[in-house]
This record gives structure tokens, C-alpha cells and sequence, in this order.
């Protein structure tokens, strides 16, 4: 497993995740996101960070990475359906933009 992957807490979110929630008038969902990809994928590490599109270097966006080596397609699956299923019930859809699950 990646030492970088880790189980967060709320004060684990880098400071650097939280002023950009902020700046980006998300921050009252960032919780509700990690959160989200917790019940995706509870037998995961997850790590949050901040990402940039390879595509368009003007936007970043906060990822929600989580160590899926091992898992089973089956609960790869899973995991994505609750994901793809949740994430509007936490964030909506044009903030959501700045949040982004990856797979380790």
C-alpha cells in the first residue's frame, strides 16, 4: 500500500484542499464529498489533494484518490455506482465540477 494513502480525519485535509474549497465556494460540501468516498469505498485509503486537468491548465480541482489494488471488479463497480449515485445528493451538480474520485 501507498504510505501516502491514509484514512483521514476532518484536520487531515491539507490546508492547502481547504483554502481552495474555500476560494472556490466549496468548502461547505468538502466534508460531504470525502465522506462520500469513504461509503464507496470503506476498505480504501483515501487521500485528498489537489489536482490539475491535463487538458486545461486554468482548472484545478480536489481529489478524492482512493487505493483500489486488490479489489474486485465487482466492488470497483460498486463503488463507482454509489459514487456516480451520491455525489449529487451531496454537492450540486455546478460545484461538483471541483471535486474528482481516482482510482490508486
Amino acid at each position: 500500500m501507498n504510505d501516502s494513502l491514509v484514512t483521514l480525519t476532518r484536520a487531515a485535509i491539507p490546508p492547502e484542499v481547504q483554502q481552495f474549497a474555500v476560494a472556490k465556494g466549496v468548502s461547505r460540501y468538502l466534508n460531504a464529498v470525502v465522506e462520500l468516498g469513504r461509503q464507496a469505498f470503506p476498505s480504501s485509503a483515501l487521500r485528498v489533494s489537489l489536482g490539475q486537468d491535463a487538458e486545461d491548465d486554468l482548472h484545478q480541482y480536489i481529489a478524492i484518490d482512493v487505493e483500489v489494488s486488490g479489489q474486485a471488479t465487482e466492488e470497483l463497480l460498486a463503488g463507482q455506482r454509489i459514487w456516480s449515485a451520491g455525489i449529487s445528493d451531496v454537492c450540486p451538480s455546478r460545484h461538483a465540477v471541483y471535486f474528482v474520485l481516482g482510482w490508486r
